[in-house]
Order: C-alpha cells, then structure tokens, then sequence
C-alpha cells in the first residue's frame, strides 16, 4: 500500500496515548456511518447511512439474576466441571472445579449474585482480576481464568492450593513463634514489592488472605490471595473499602488504598503473628476510634519469649498514623526484617530459596521483565486490539481499543454489544462464533465518519486465540487497522 493511502492526518491524542482511528461512537451516531463489508469486495462502496444509536450508556443492561447456586456435576464459563465445595466467604464460594479439556483441577471462586449484580461490584471485579491475572511470582496465587457465567455469574479460576489461611493457623495453634513469623512476613512482603513494583496495590492485606501451602517438600511456601477484590464486600465498613482491624487510619477518614496503606496492614499482620492476637479489637467504632487514635503495643510487651526490640520498631514505624512516617516503600520494611532475621540465625529467605530454586529467582524475573514488557507494547500500540470471548466479553483490550469504543476507564466489565460496534458491523457476534467453530481468521471492512466530509477506511480482523494460550485459549483476538483515508 502506498504511503498516500496511510494520510489519515492527525492522530487523536487522549492521556497520552494516540489512536490511529477516529471514535466509533463519533462514527456510529453521524450520519455518514457506513455498515462492514468483506475485506476485497468492492473497496470503497458506501452502504446506507444507519440510524442512531439506541439511547442508554453502556452497562445499562442488567446481569441475569443467577437460577440456583452450583453442584457438583454442573459446568461454569462452559469448562469447569463442579467436583465439590471448598470453602465460603465474604464474597462467595470456593469450588473445586477440573477443566473439561484439560483435566486438570482448579479452584473457582463464584460471587455472590448479590454482590455481583453492583455496577461498581461487577467493575472492581474485572479490573482486579485482569490485574491478578498478568502476575506471576512465587508468593502469589495465580489467577488462570475469570469471567460470567450467564447462569451462576461472575467466576474467577485460581490454582488450587493445599493446606491453610494464616488465620486459620493462628486460630487452631495460637501465635507463630518468632523465626516463623519472620518466614511468613518475608514471602508475604516479597510478593507485596513486586505488586507495587507493577504498580498495583493490594487494598486488603490480611491473615485471612494469606495462605499456607503444603509443599511435597515439607516447605513453607506462602501466598497471598484476593488482590482487592474483598474491598468490594462494604457492607460493614460504611462505604470504607478493606477489613476494619487492619485499615489504615487515612483510608478509614476517606483516603484512597495507598503503598503507605499497604505497609500499615503488613504492621497489622507481623503483631497478629507475634502475638496470635489483633491490636485492635471490638465494635466497628471502637476499632476505627483505635486505629486513629491508639498505637500499636509493642510485641515484646505482650508475648512470653524473648523478642529482639527491633520487632517492636518494625511494627511501630509500619503503623504509624502519619503515613509519612511509615517505610518509605516494602524493600525498606524488607530491609529491617532482614537485620531481625539475622539477629535471629535466620538467613533472610535468601539461600534457603536458592538451594531450594535453584536459578528459579532469575528465571522468574526475566519472565516477569517479558511479561511486563509486553503488556507495555500492546498497551501502548496505536491500533486497537483486543482478546473477547464468543459473546463479546471482553477480557484485555489496549488503551487505542477502548478509545476506538469511546469506552472510559479499562477492559474490566466491558461488553461488545453495548457498544457502537455492532451497529457498524452487524455481523459482529455471527464472525466471532465463525472464527471459534472454523478456526479461521475473517477480515472485514469498516468506513468510519471523521467528520468534515472525511471517511475512514478500516480494516478488522479476527482469529482464533492458539489452543496452547494459557489464558485466551478459546477467545477470538481483534485487531482494527487503517487503510486509507476517504473524501465523501
């Protein structure tokens, strides 16, 4: 194609990131809107001008209300067979599930359809779980799948882990001693640097998301689970997202979840383990007067074993009130946990990982380096591209896809029929069902109004995620790209 043919002029530039292609939403409610046609026929041959686009913003349409909750032998999303329950919380139910194909076990996570139906709910639930989802380290569990099912609702596929919650431990055995408190506390606040390294906050750091897994090595390997998404349970914290006893003071006065915040809860948590007990206790007022208002005791006041003073001034600066008096970020409470641990004998989780890893820890962050890289380009590549299921459930989408859809904010929740697409490409869901059953790409061409007689020649292409994808498998991937620039 000649470079004439490229002269779209300039490129639309919102936050920072440019798109090659003009809103669809624009194009979609003008009237010089022109419907897909096969990619080759007829190049350049208008259609009729279509109507405007149906009142109402996208996320109107409601969830359908779940029919009963899941049993073994029911299938969820379409793969996961139900084998049993595994446990409940706050936000729903554990299952045991086994991929169809695969026949491999997971754990499914289903929402409560209470909770789920809440536009605010349903949202941080996406985001979170695609946020989860591109993590990959040791002390984290992995998210491999989430979406809704149209009748048991949203669902998040996790690994299926062996053994225990840090507070169910605390619960049975009382207070850890102190080498294994430290343990617990090093894998713990090494996946919580590499989330803040990625940019990403946990928002609800707590025992009970915590999780000791039984390894065939005899191991202690920790994992930390939930990344925000109990921060959606509100029910009891008045609006205030997180788990009372370990909320900092600024987020309980209305301030947003911070690293600073998710230093305070790693506080919280090394005094639970050290103590077997919470520092502040009782009626959600009296909890929240405390967290403002009282400090944390120190440890070595409480328990009967001698306890290294660094201990206490660990925690002490991890739950200050003013957050600009706590660690500066997690290596710096790393660092002093590292000097505790070898007051202690212990050697800080270093060589034990590395006898036990091998060259794991560097092959991990060069996996985390590609990965983060990735996410990098497609984010920042200026032609939409996107991953959906067959119903046009979106899973990931680039910031010039979401800008093509006129879609504010992230991926998380969004829906491709509540959006403009269809109306320029009637066939939409009839090719993206095509493309799963033949396993062949379709390209197609759209015209997209730019406005001063200025017509936009578009190509969109859709093929089939490859089968061995770890977590498009079964998705169609959309691509749009420019061809060249018209004059009506």
């Amino acid at each position: 194609m000649a470079d004439s043919d490229l002269d779209l002029g300039e490129p639309v530039e919102r936050e920072g990131h440019e798109t090659l292609l003009p809103s669809v939403t624009r194009s979609v409610l003008s009237n010089k809107s022109f419907v897909a046609s096969e990619l080759g026929a007829a190049l350049g041959e208008e259609a009729p001008p279509l109507p405007e686009a149906p009142a109402g913003a996208p996320g109107d349409v409601p969830a359908p209300e779940r029919q009963r909750g899941a049993r073994p032998g029911d299938v969820v999303g379409g793969r996961y067979i139900v084998e049993g329950q595994l446990g409940r919380g706050g936000m729903g139910r554990v299952l045991r599930v086994r991929h169809q194909a695969l026949g491999k076990a997971f754990a499914l996570k289903l929402i409560k359809s209470a909770i789920a139906t809440n536009p605010r709910i349903r949202e941080l639930f996406y985001r979170e779980a695609r946020l989860a989802s591109a993590l990959t380290h040791d002390n984290i569990c992995s998210i491999v799948d989430f979406g809704q099912d149209e009748q048991f609702g949203l669902f998040m596929i996790m690994e299926i882990l062996e053994g225990q919650t840090v507070a169910g431990k605390l619960r049975h055995t009382g207070k850890l001693s102190a080498k294994v408190a430290c343990d617990v506390m090093w894998q713990v606040a090494d996946a919580v640097r590499f989330i803040h390294s990625r940019q990403i906050l946990h928002g609800d750091i707590k025992t009970e998301n915590i999780f000791m897994v039984r390894t065939p090595a005899q191991r202690r390997l920790i994992k930390l689970l939930d990344f925000g998404l109990a921060r959606a349970d509100l029910g009891r914290t008045d609006g205030i997202d997180g788990t009372p006893e370990y909320l900092a003071p600024e987020r309980i006065d209305g301030a947003p979840a911070s690293q600073a915040s998710d230093i305070y809860a790693l506080g919280i948590v090394f005094f639970e383990l050290l103590t077997g007990n919470m520092p502040f206790t009782g009626p959600l007022k009296d909890v929240f007067r405390q967290q403002r208002e009282v400090d944390v005791p120190a440890p070595s006041k409480i328990i009967e074993e001698p306890l290294d003073e660094r201990a206490d001034h660990m925690i002490a600066r991890a739950t200050a009130k003013d957050p600009a008096q706590r660690h500066p970020d997690v290596q710096a409470f790393m660092y002093e946990l590292r000097t505790l641990m070898g007051m202690l004998g212990m050697d800080s989780g270093g060589g034990r990982r590395r006898a036990l890893a091998g060259d794991g820890v560097r092959e991990r962050r060069e996996l985390d380096h590609r990965v983060k890289a990735a996410a990098e380009v497609f984010g920042s590549v200026p032609l939409p591209m996107a991953s959906c299921d067959p119903a046009g459930r979106v899973r990931a989408a680039n910031h010039a896809f979401l800008e093509f859809l006129g879609a504010a904010g992230d991926a998380g929740g969004l829906e491709l029929r509540d959006s403009a697409l269809p109306e320029i490409y009637p066939a939409l869901f009839e090719d993206l069902a095509s493309v799963i059953a033949n396993r062949r790409p379709i390209k197609r061409v759209l015209y997209l109004n730019e406005g001063a007689d200025r017509v936009i020649e578009a190509a969109i292409v859709l093929s089939a995620a490859p089968s061995r994808s770890e977590v498009t498998a079964g998705e169609v991937h959309i691509v749009v790209h420019p061809l060249r620039s018209l004059l009506t």
